[in-house]
């Protein structure tokens, strides 16, 4: 695997020297991600407010998730290359598909003069770029609660350190968007650049979420099995790729005599869920995740960057970190938890149920988080990066 990705690495660095030797850079913004398929609430109110404030820029957005077959392999420390096979002909055709965007994403990229990226993207850092192209990282998370990029190298989830020496992870970097002072520290070893340049004025979509209209009417329109007499809880932890969970106890602690149980997990996760046997849980319904999460009552999660964004809604957080030791070896922590959301972080579910029971949650406990880990809250992140781009165009 490692001879496979140095021919692709050096190869890419050729036809990029030809496509930069051919092209002029001109008034461009480029938004690119390997994150999803479409564009994210980020780059639509991005490049909304860019054409908005000046037609003159030219914006262009592309997106292509990288299968889970492929960051498999990526993350793999095999050193057999026999053994990978299997999973590599399994994932020809995305690795085909991926492979001819990188030409696309190429030339924008050597034709702009801002390009913007939302995770790791080896066109980013394995090529060397024109003198005045401007790249920033607009993390797609607003938070680092939980270890990442350089910081969990070698960790479990992690990256493996010969595949991330190879593939120059995360560099060439002018700047890094953060959420909130207390995340530049994170975010500049997670990156490994330096923090002066790590700058705390969030995203588009700190913006959004400040900007919510919908209630708690729209909410029972949309699902409609919720009692509306009932208050709302949601759940929503985190993936772990080993199959471990916490599901059960969560439903078998929750009394949906007097709650509305909403289930958030990944696709994995559902599948463990006998929907025949719990009709009255709501499994991943079809509605805007922010606009559930503003109208919850409570959100029980546990390492999740979503604990963020209920922050800032103001919705009351709880946190189940059952496995609180062993994640944190496995995977490493950033933010103590217990400190920072103290009576409302436990391993045992029961304890959170008791503080839902009693009605007992002080919300300066919540406003306290908040205030840490968003710095920005005055609806105008949007406009400060489109600042920082109109600065760098000039």
């Amino acid at each position: 695997m490692k001879i496979i990705l140095i021919i692709f690495k050096l190869h890419l660095q050729i036809i990029y020297f030809f496509i930069k030797l051919f092209t002029k850079q001109r008034n461009r913004v480029f938004l690119l991600s390997r994150q999803t398929n479409k564009p994210s609430i980020n780059y639509e109110l991005l490049a909304e407010y860019i054409e908005k404030e000046d037609d003159n820029i030219d914006v262009k957005i592309s997106c292509l998730r990288v299968s889970e077959g492929l960051n498999k392999l990526l993350h793999s420390s095999k050193k057999n290359l026999l053994k990978q096979l299997p999973l590599l002909f399994k994932e020809l055709g995305n690795c085909l598909k991926y492979y001819f965007t990188l030409y696309k994403q190429m030339y924008y990229i050597a034709t702009s003069k801002v390009v913007i990226t939302d995770g790791y993207n080896v066109l980013i850092s394995c090529l060397k770029h024109k003198k005045h192209t401007c790249i920033i990282q607009m993390w797609h998370a607003l938070a680092a609660i939980k270890k990442f990029g350089y910081q969990s190298i070698g960790l479990k989830d992690g990256m493996n350190p010969k595949t991330a020496k190879i593939l120059n992870m995360h560099a060439n970097y002018d700047y890094v968007l953060s959420g909130s002072d207390a995340m530049n520290k994170p975010f500049s070893e997670a990156f490994n650049t330096d923090i002066e340049k790590v700058l705390s004025i969030g995203t588009p979509y700190i913006d959004y979420l400040l900007n919510i209209k919908e209630t708690k009417k729209d909410v029972y329109e949309s699902i409609p099995k919720l009692d509306k007499k009932k208050p709302i809880i949601l759940y929503s932890p985190t993936f772990r790729k080993d199959g471990r969970d916490a599901i059960q106890k969560v439903i078998d602690n929750i009394n949906r005599e007097k709650y509305n149980l909403v289930v958030t997990l990944h696709e994995l996760d559902a599948q463990k869920i006998d929907s025949s046997k719990y009709k009255d849980i709501i499994i991943n319904p079809k509605i805007s995740y922010p606009i559930l999460l503003k109208n919850a009552d409570y959100v029980i999660t546990d390492y999740s960057a979503l604990m963020i964004e209920a922050a800032i809604l103001k919705t009351k957080i709880l946190l189940y970190v059952y496995d609180y030791e062993q994640y944190e070896k496995e995977n490493g922590l950033n933010v103590n938890l217990f400190d920072e959301l103290p009576g409302y972080t436990s391993k045992d579910i029961k304890d959170l149920v008791k503080v839902i029971e009693k009605n007992s949650y002080d919300e300066k406990v919540l406003l306290n988080f908040r205030k840490k880990f968003i710095t920005n809250l005055s609806k105008d992140s949007t406009k400060k990066i489109y600042e920082l781009i109109k600065g760098e165009l000039k």
